[in-house]
């Protein structure tokens, strides 16, 4: 449904999510009016995570994630032209053409429409309803069509911007964060991360042609490039190397590595696919996130967040190893400033847009700015601020500290990098959080992570501040002395992160038939109330559910939330489940526990039941 340029009445979780955060909303209709935010309301953080450069023109628009608003800038000048407010967690934008752009709206499960006039007037903003978690933005050669990564509900669609309408669904692979369209027009393509995969559609006919796995476990696939030819797909990506997290296992890379995967274009074998490291053992890269080819493909650029960093790299001069890529950069990059350099930012660097052949724009979420980096001497020719408070909350300085890599030995991974944006990144670890290592364990999500203790999947941390001060000295092997401050910001971090929203209720937020059926189970035949008890769907006590294993050093589990189950992907304390229908099929049978056996039609109320969470 396509709504004007004020919003009307909101419908299902994005009218739930309107509820919650009135204030807010009334705080960003006072943008729209053309009044600055600080009238109304603390300044907020920008938190810019992506930026998108207006065709024909020195003018670019920032997704601004933490703000619900898009800045207009002018990067010759240095200036914001207009903040328009758009909606909550803008997450992508991109522009349609020179007078239309598009924003995803993360947290409002909706894309806005802007609409620059022909004669002087207001920029009109229209809003559609589409569908849980639009994560990632690609515009296609038709006009007016845009495709947009759902990863709620692991698909993409093809949006006609004009009437509002999806007109095709692509399935990908789980949780899809990336989407883009080959130059010649003729492949959809999407990276997802769980698994680690890239599908490939034949725009044409809808037709899949191909769903690759990035190997090594390669997960938090970030957003390619594709060779202007559209014959390579060029991905920036973490691999879990699968050993314990030790101390010297980080040092060489065997936890956690930085790549870049190159892959042909539609389809391929698995030998086709190259990989290749990005690490400098010591001076390890963190969370890799976009990758860009220039004009002439002369350079290849990756923005690493975590390190705070641009990656620059001689692009026809990439070493593709024909087999197993090691756990470093090749030896012919090390030490080769012309064929590899690193150009440190400070902040967030995250999305990137070309301004120039030789010049950058670099969207800095915790710098709250857009940086102007000049590649002819990797410097920030200009900073364009976006606005912010003064001095940053303790939960933000959290943030900081979540996202930083630097704070894991030799800067290979942050606490980011497990959690994406606070969630779980779908990958096994086997930690000492179990008592010793041999028993990987699942990430848990940390959403709702403050109101649900006690901690670890057996449940022996009584304390999450101590538990904040374990994770960076053991799992991320931190050479830092950690303060009391520093685990308490943390902790302020963590206390913002709220379980997402369902989509699986009725528009009015109720449940549905199924789904009241499924509670009334939950609660008596099934008996899963007795573990997962309350508003949090978890207790404090610790139970012993026939998944123990013999070398357990902690016997039995305490039980996970079960909020925000329907935002998962891989279920269990090992990940053996890939879906909540096997967790209660096989796994977790009702009647094995406290229960008695349902029937495949009570099986099916459940699993909706638990999916409205």
């Amino acid at each position: 449904m396509i709504g004007q340029s004020l919003p009307g009445r909101r419908t299902g979780s994005a009218a739930r999510r309107d509820r919650a955060c009135h204030l807010v909303r009334g705080i960003m209709l006072g943008v729209l009016a053309g009044l600055p935010i600080g009238l109304f309301a603390e300044e907020p953080h920008r938190s810019p995570v992506a930026v998108a450069v207006r065709p024909g023109t020195t003018e670019a628009l920032t997704a601004n994630s933490t703000a619900g608003s898009v800045s207009w800038i002018d990067w010759s000048s240095g200036k914001i032209i207009q903040e328009l407010t758009v909606g909550s967690r803008p997450w992508d934008v991109k522009w349609l053409n020179a007078n239309r752009a598009i924003v995803a709206l993360a947290d409002a499960d909706q894309v806005a429409l802007l609409i620059w006039p022909d004669s002087k007037g207001q920029i009109q903003r229209k809003i559609i309803d589409i569908g849980d978690e639009p994560s990632a933005l690609a515009i296609g050669p038709r006009e007016g069509i845009a495709y947009v990564a759902l990863t709620g509900t692991d698909e993409v669609i093809e949006l006609d911007t004009g009437t509002g309408n999806v007109l095709r669904r692509f399935a990908t692979g789980g949780l899809p964060r990336s989407v883009a369209i080959s130059p010649n027009g003729n492949w959809l393509i999407t990276c997802s991360n769980v698994p680690g995969e890239v599908t490939v559609h034949d725009l044409a006919t809808g037709e899949l042609l191909s769903r690759r796995k990035i190997f090594d476990d390669g997960f938090n696939l970030g957003h390619p490039a594709i060779t202007a030819d559209s014959s390579k797909l060029i991905l920036p990506h973490i691999v879990n190397r699968g050993f314990a997290v030790t101390r010297g296992n980080i040092e060489i890379g065997w936890v956690l590595d930085n790549r870049v995967t190159r892959l042909p274009l539609p389809a391929g074998e698995k030998a086709d696919q190259q990989q290749m490291g990005l690490d400098i053992r010591h001076d390890a890269v963190g969370d890799v996130h976009q990758a860009l080819l220039n004009s002439d493909e002369t350079q290849l650029v990756v923005s690493a967040s975590g390190t705070h960093e641009l990656l620059v790299l001689r692009f026809q001069d990439i070493p593709w190893p024909p087999g197993d890529s090691g756990d470093f950069a090749p030896k012919e990059l090390r030490n080769a400033p012309d064929r590899y350099r690193r150009i440190k930012l400070g902040g967030r660097p995250l999305g990137i847009a070309w301004e120039s052949p030789t010049s950058l724009l670099v969207a800095n979420g915790h710098r709250d700015s857009i940086q102007v980096v000049d590649l002819t001497n990797d410097t920030v020719a200009r900073e364009i601020a976006l606005g912010g408070p003064a001095t940053p909350s303790p939960a933000r300085l959290g943030e900081m500290v979540f996202t930083d890599a630097d704070w894991s030995l030799h800067s290979w991974y942050s606490c980011q990098t497990c959690h994406p944006s606070g969630g779980t990144a779908g990958q096994i670890f086997d930690t000492r959080n179990d008592g010793g290592y041999g028993l990987p364990k699942l990430i848990p999500p940390l959403t709702g992570v403050a109101q649900t203790g006690p901690w670890t999947w057996h449940g022996w941390q009584k304390d999450l501040t101590a538990a904040m001060k374990v994770s960076l000295e053991e799992s991320m092997s931190t050479t830092r002395k950690i303060t009391d401050h520093e685990a308490e910001v943390l902790v302020a971090y963590l206390e913002t992160l709220k379980p997402p929203v369902s989509p699986h209720r009725q528009q009015d937020g109720s449940l549905t038939p199924l789904a009241e059926a499924g509670r009334e189970l939950f609660v008596g035949k099934a008996a899963c109330a007795d573990c997962h008890a309350g508003d949090t769907f978890t207790t404090d006590d610790v139970f012993r559910v026939g998944l123990e294993g013999p070398r357990d050093r902690y016997k039995g589990y305490n039980p996970p939330s079960l909020r925000g189950l329907h935002a998962r992907r891989r279920f269990l304390h090992d990940g053996r489940a890939r879906s909540v229908e096997e967790v209660l099929r096989e796994w977790h049978k009702p009647e094995e526990l406290n229960g008695a056996a349902l029937t495949d039609d009570e099986r099916e109320a459940l699993v909706a039941y638990l999916k409205s969470l």
